[in-house]
C-alpha cells in the first residue's frame, strides 16, 4: 500500500511561508497605478503639452533675432574700365536686431492657443482612458486568481471525501467487510483528485503571473490571496447607466475630442479668408574696411587701410490679403464643415453601438443572477445527495463507483456555483468599464 495519506496531506494543505504579503484588490490597483509605464508616459505627455501651451507658441508675441556677419573679399581686378585696378581687400563686420510682430491674422492666433489647450485635454483623456482599461484588467485578473483558488478548494473538498472513504474502506477491510477491489477504486479516485489539484495549482500560478505582469512587478513575489469569491447582487437600472455612459464613456469622450479638434480646424479654414497684418523693423551697425595693395601714384606711398562705419534702421508695416486662390479656401471650409458632420454621425453611431453592448451586458448580468440562484439550489441538492449516498455506501447498498459518480455530481455543482459568481463579477466589471466609472473612482 502506497503512503496515500502523506500524498493527500501534501496536496490538500497549502504551504505557508513566513513573511508573505497579502494581496488585495485595493493593493493591486495601487501597485498598478504606481508601476504602469503607460501612465508614466501619459504624465510626461501631459507635461509636454502644458509646456507647449503658451501665447508665444500660438504666435501672439513678437520675434526678435540677433544677426551678425563677417565678410572678407580679396579682388585682383585687371579690367582697364574699372575705377579701381589691381589687388584690393574689402571687409565688413556687422551686427543687428530684427523684429517681427504679427498684429492681426484673422483670429488664427486665438485658435492656435485653443488647439494648444485642447492638446492638454487630449493627453489627460489618454491617461484616464489608460487608467480605465488598467483598472478593468487588474480587477478581472485579480479575481481570476481568486476564482482559480476557489476551484482548488472545491477539488480539495472532494479529495478529502475520497481520503475519508479510503480510510473507512481500509477499516472495513480489516474486519473483513470490504475487499481489495473497493480499495483500488478509491485509490484511483484519490490519484485522479491529486492530479486535478496539481493542475489547478498550476492554473493559479499562471493567473498570478498574468496579474503580476499587468502590475509591472519586476521580480516574482508569492503574494497570498486571502479573499473568498463572493458577490452582492446589484439592481441595475439600464436607463441610469446609459445616461451615465453618455457622459463618462471614453470612446465617446475620444470622439468628442476629435470633433472639438475638427471644429477648430474649421475656424482656421475660415480665418484664411482674412488678411494678415504684421510689423517688422530692425537696426544694424556695420564696420567696413578697405585696402588697396599698391602705391599712391601721386605720393608714391602705399594706400592706407581705410575704416568706415554705418548705422541703419528700418520700420515696416506689411499687409497680406489673398484675394483669389481659385476656390481652394472655399473648398477647404466646406470639407472642414463636412468633417464636423461626419464627427457627429460617428458619435451617434458609437452611442447606438455602446447602448447595444450595455443592453447585452445587463441582460447577461440578470441571467447570471438567475443562474446563481439555480446553482445554489443545485449545490444544496448535491450536498443532500452526497450525504444520502454516503449513508447508503456505508450500509453496502451502493458500490464505490456509484459513490464516485455522486462525488462528480457534487464537484460539477460546486464548480458551477463558483463559475456563476466569477461570471457575475466579470460581467459587472465589463459594465463599469463600458460606462467609464473606473478612472473616475481612482
Amino acid at each position: 500500500m502506497i503512503q496515500m495519506s502523506k500524498i493527500i496531506f501534501f496536496l490538500l494543505f497549502s504551504y505557508v511561508i513566513s513573511g508573505q504579503e497579502i494581496m488585495t484588490i485595493e493593493k493591486a490597483i495601487s501597485i498598478g497605478l504606481n508601476n504602469n509605464y503607460g501612465i508614466q508616459i501619459a504624465d510626461k505627455n501631459i507635461e509636454i503639452a502644458e509646456q507647449n501651451n503658451t501665447w508665444a507658441r500660438a504666435g501672439k508675441t513678437p520675434t526678435v533675432d540677433l544677426v551678425g556677419s563677417f565678410t572678407n573679399n580679396l579682388v585682383n581686378d585687371n579690367n582697364p574700365a574699372s575705377f579701381i585696378q589691381g589687388v584690393y581687400y574689402s571687409g565688413s563686420l556687422s551686427a543687428g536686431l530684427n523684429a517681427n510682430w504679427v498684429v492681426y491674422n484673422g483670429g488664427r492666433i486665438k485658435i492656435n492657443k485653443e488647439q494648444l489647450e485642447l492638446a492638454i485635454d487630449q493627453q489627460q483623456l489618454n491617461k484616464l482612458t489608460d487608467i480605465n482599461e488598467l483598472f478593468r484588467n487588474i480587477y478581472q485578473q485579480y479575481y481570476e486568481v481568486i476564482f482559480q483558488k476557489e476551484q482548488l478548494e472545491v477539488l480539495r473538498q472532494v479529495a478529502r471525501l475520497s481520503q475519508d472513504r479510503l480510510s473507512y474502506e481500509e477499516t472495513k477491510k480489516e474486519f473483513g467487510a470490504s475487499n481489495s477491489y473497493n480499495l483500488i477504486q478509491f485509490e484511483s479516485a484519490i490519484i485522479a483528485d491529486s492530479n486535478a489539484i496539481v493542475t489547478q495549482k498550476q492554473l493559479i500560478e499562471t493567473a498570478k503571473r498574468t496579474l503580476y505582469n499587468t502590475l509591472d512587478i519586476a521580480e516574482y513575489k508569492n503574494y497570498t490571496f486571502e479573499e473568498r469569491l463572493s458577490i452582492v447582487p446589484e439592481e441595475i437600472e439600464g436607463s441610469k447607466l446609459k445616461e451615465l455612459m453618455s457622459e463618462e464613456n471614453y470612446t465617446l469622450k475620444s470622439l468628442q475630442m476629435i470633433a472639438s479638434v475638427n471644429r477648430l480646424n474649421t475656424g482656421l479654414a475660415k480665418a484664411s479668408r482674412k488678411p494678415t497684418i504684421s510689423i517688422s523693423g530692425g537696426i544694424t551697425f556695420a564696420e567696413n574696411g578697405f585696402k588697396i595693395f599698391s602705391d599712391d601714384p601721386n605720393s608714391g606711398d602705399p594706400f592706407p587701410f581705410l575704416l568706415a562705419n554705418r548705422i541703419s534702421g528700418n520700420l515696416n508695416a506689411n499687409l497680406n490679403y489673398n484675394l483669389y486662390d481659385g476656390g481652394v479656401r472655399r473648398d477647404d471650409i466646406q470639407s472642414a464643415q463636412l468633417q464636423e458632420e461626419v464627427d457627429q454621425l460617428n458619435i451617434i453611431q458609437a452611442k447606438a453601438e455602446l447602448n447595444n453592448q450595455l443592453d447585452i451586458l445587463i441582460a447577461n448580468y440578470k441571467n447570471q443572477l438567475e443562474v446563481l440562484t439555480l446553482t445554489d439550489q443545485q449545490i444544496q441538492v448535491a450536498n443532500r445527495n452526497l450525504e444520502i449516498t454516503e449513508e447508503r455506501f456505508k450500509s453496502g447498498q451502493i458500490s464505490s463507483l456509484d459513490y464516485r459518480n455522486v462525488q462528480n455530481i457534487y464537484l460539477n455543482a460546486a464548480f458551477a456555483k463558483v463559475g456563476s459568481i466569477y461570471g457575475l463579477l466579470i460581467t459587472k466589471s465589463e459594465i463599469d468599464f463600458l460606462v467609464g466609472i473606473y478612472a473616475d473612482g481612482q
